[in-house]
């Protein structure tokens, strides 16, 4: 004779659902602390300066600016909750991140477009974001006097700012 399992155990395994998984991006995954993040960069990536800018964003950079190449960590409470990626700016890589988002996540759920005044002149902003799961999903081209940026994001629900986050 077997014995039965518990209700409430059986209730626990039965219903016990994993939190949605969230962004996961090379190594880095939402709710990663952000000393693992930090341990990360300075272990097996090979940029030129890793800084934490404040107490929530860790900037990791090259210092040539034609590398293009920029991570932005963004958290909540110690835990990674945004991950912002710099791509080289051309008008065919935003096609192709769109369309490919498009076709994976549909439609965006948001669109964002906007000019700004900035000390040197206006700045040209246009965002798409998609939703898929607990995450905000965003392709961002902005238009500078001085250049042009894109950048893809990615931020998941947090108590610490709304997403998605221009």
């Amino acid at each position: 004779m077997t014995t039965p399992i518990p209700t409430v155990a059986l209730f626990c395994a039965l219903f016990t659902v994993p939190a949605a998984s969230a962004f996961e991006v090379a190594e880095f995954k939402s709710g990663m602390a952000q000393s693992e993040v930090m341990t990360q960069l300075l272990a097996h990536w090979n940029f030129d300066r890793v800084v934490e800018s404040s107490d929530d964003v860790i900037l990791a950079y090259d210092n040539d600016p034609a590398v293009a190449r920029r991570y932005q960590f963004r958290f909540c409470k110690g835990k990674l909750v945004g991950f912002e990626q710099d791509v080289r700016p051309s008008l065919k890589s935003l096609i192709i991140s769109v369309n490919n988002y498009n076709q994976k996540h549909g439609q965006p759920v948001r669109v964002y477009s906007n000019t700004h005044v900035v000390s040197n002149g206006e700045k040209a902003v246009f965002a798409l974001f998609w939703k898929s799961g607990v995450d905000h999903i965003g392709v961002k081209y902005i238009v500078l006097p001085n250049g042009e940026q894109m950048s893809l994001a990615f931020d998941t629900t947090n108590l610490c700012y709304g997403t998605p986050r221009m």
